[in-house]
């Protein structure tokens, strides 16, 4: 694959990472608030809808699964290598950007963040040829800048990608056992083939936790932006407690009705 087209995924991966970690992010908001209020709020009441209730988590908790499993996708394939596989995950995005071509292209691109010097005129007590020098070096040191904040940011973005490929970790572990999850339970259903280790709940905090912070290295290298993924879990969880309490309003509601009889 030649530079160009590396680039191109690039560009491409970035975004749509952006997009799948932020949907991760309000699943787990659910789940968590929902987790915090409901049970604790139910207790002592009886009402059939509880089973709904836990319908719904349940259903949460296997997307948020199957998020994570894509945000972290990457095949076992001789034929592919994982810079060549059509996945926009972390892993496919840390092998373009491991090599140094992308790099070095990238970061010529993150010197172009900043617009070129245009003449914007020049009051009479500064001479033209002098403001254009001062601009000029004005933006050389933007250039250098940005220049450096793409090799800060690349170099932590593969420090993170690449803890999920250390032995023994506890990432590594947590990524294995989501990923077996999804290849024999959720996305296909394999009879002969059971997972050897089911996923965890806190495999989920883990790795959402790892998304976060490698995609916030990624779009600040790749785009320039600096994306709180922080601030927008803040925000989410805030949104969903005050759903979490509205079911457990409506539950409580319920709860308090007649029952209803059953049609003959």
């Amino acid at each position: 694959m030649d530079t160009d087209e590396a680039v191109r995924r690039v560009s491409l991966i970035a975004p749509m990472l952006r997009e799948d970690v932020q949907t991760a992010i309000v699943s787990h908001a659910v789940l968590e608030a929902s987790n915090a209020i409901l049970p604790k709020g139910l207790s002592g009441i009886t009402t059939p809808f509880v089973e709904t209730y836990n319908g719904v988590q349940y259903a949460l908790t296997m997307k948020l699964a199957m998020d994570l499993a894509r945000i972290f996708d990457l095949s076992e394939s001789k034929r592919f290598p994982p810079e060549e596989q059509d996945k926009a995950s972390i892993p496919v995005l840390a092998a373009l950007m491991s090599r140094p071509d992308v790099r070095n292209a990238l970061e010529n691109e993150a010197a172009e963040w900043l617009p070129g010097v245009e003449y914007i005129g020049a009051s009479n007590a500064i001479p033209a040829d002098v403001l254009e020098g001062i601009l000029k070096s004005v933006e050389d040191d933007h250039r250098a800048g940005d220049r450096a904040s793409f090799q800060n940011a690349s170099a932590s973005f593969l420090v993170i990608a690449g803890r999920l490929a250390v032995d023994g970790s506890d990432e590594k572990a947590a990524l294995v056992r989501i990923r077996e999850f999804r290849n024999k339970r959720l996305a296909h259903s394999l009879f002969d083939k059971e997972p050897d280790e089911l996923p965890k709940y806190s495999d989920l905090h883990l790795l959402l936790d790892i998304a976060k912070e490698a995609a916030k290295y990624a779009l600040l290298a790749v785009e320039g932006l600096n994306t709180e993924f922080d601030d927008q879990a803040r925000r989410d969880h805030e949104k969903a407690e005050g759903y979490a309490k509205c079911v457990l309003d409506g539950l409580k509601r319920a709860a308090s009705l007649p029952t209803p009889t059953a049609h003959k």
